[in-house]
């Protein structure tokens, strides 16, 4: 019986491989849709056709990609999302990046309207303030993504193509650039079509670099967030409590993404002493515990930050760490 059992467990695993890899015995570059895609750089982008063959020759295989776009965290109960994210060490980290990058944050919250709060609890989120950048070649997470069978491999597809725009306007080496399983690179975390589109040079120098210069990241996560349309000085989201203990809002489908408006939240039974104009959209947000819900009213920032990544979990995460790092700093600072 358990060896059955494990033969079984073997051919699943084998399986698993094999449908988002195709045949593991055939490099990417030999593939037919990947030289379809090299096809379409050529004609649609102009490049040289050779040295796409020899990049895509080089870009491995890589089964723990593939693993980890399966079973994101954000997957995940609230409860075990905010233990990795709203910690001491976070928040400390956080108070810490914002002494030593006052200047820079001030001037990035006085042209774009973000709180520094958001723009540093948002690096602490994604990277740890530059600790965990990634490990992956971004074109190896980028292709083992865009031609997997990925019900987003379309997404991830467009990203590839972004990111090879990306290293020749930026004069970069595609094969060196590391990032996140999913292709994010630098310390905002930013895939290749944001990096094109929403980082700026804050710094001044030549080039625009999200790794290591802090000028250049700070002024990207708050460019990134105005484009999307923060409102400064708007709240992010007010927790509430919910009247009808028969039920959750998990009932209602999709419940995080409906507009509402003050009297339907009544309706819904969500209560809270926060005023709200009638006229305000906002969102009812449940985040769901091991045994309870906790439930808040999102306001329109909160939108915005899930631009970012559209999970509430991550949304909400970036809040509270804001908020824990703000207050930590008052007390130290008392500023």
């Amino acid at each position: 019986m358990f060896k059955k059992s494990l033969v079984i467990a073997c051919i699943s695993l084998i399986t698993f491989f094999y449908s988002y890899t195709g045949n593991a015995e055939t490099k990417f570059v030999d593939r037919p849709d990947v030289q379809a895609f090299i096809k379409k750089m050529v004609i649609k982008h102009g490049f040289h056709e050779g040295q796409l063959i020899a990049l895509f020759d080089k870009v491995k295989i890589r089964p723990r990609v593939m693993q980890s776009i399966k079973a994101p965290l954000e997957q995940e109960t609230w409860q075990t999302y905010r233990k990795v994210f709203i910690t001491k060490s976070h928040i400390d980290g956080g108070v810490n990046f914002w002494k030593h990058h006052e200047k820079i944050l001030a001037r990035a919250e006085k042209k774009y309207g973000v709180p520094a709060s958001i723009i540093v609890a948002t690096i602490g989120v994604e990277t740890k303030y530059g600790k965990n950048k990634g490990e992956y070649p971004v074109i190896d997470a980028l292709t083992n993504i865009a031609f997997s069978g990925s019900p987003r491999q379309a997404y991830f597809r467009s990203e590839l193509e972004e990111f090879l725009l990306l290293a020749r306007e930026q004069h970069l080496n595609p094969l060196t650039i590391k990032g996140s399983y999913a292709g994010a690179i630098g310390q905002p975390q930013f895939m290749p079509s944001s990096y094109r589109y929403y980082a700026v040079n804050f710094s001044g120098k030549k080039k625009i670099d999200l790794s290591n210069n802090i000028d250049d990241i700070v002024g990207s996560i708050a460019n990134y967030y105005q484009k999307h349309g923060w409102k400064t000085n708007g709240p992010v989201a007010v927790p509430t409590t919910l009247t009808h203990t028969k039920h959750s809002l998990s009932l209602n489908e999709k419940i995080s993404q409906k507009k509402l408006y003050k009297h339907d939240l009544a309706h819904l039974g969500l209560h809270t002493s926060y005023y709200i104009p009638s006229n305000l959209v906002v969102n009812a947000v449940e985040l769901k515990n091991k045994n309870s819900y906790e439930y808040w009213i999102a306001f329109p920032n909160f939108q915005v930050i899930k631009r970012y990544n559209p999970s509430d979990l991550y949304a909400m995460a970036v809040y509270q760490l804001s908020y824990h790092i703000k207050s930590s700093r008052r007390k130290i600072h008392h500023v």
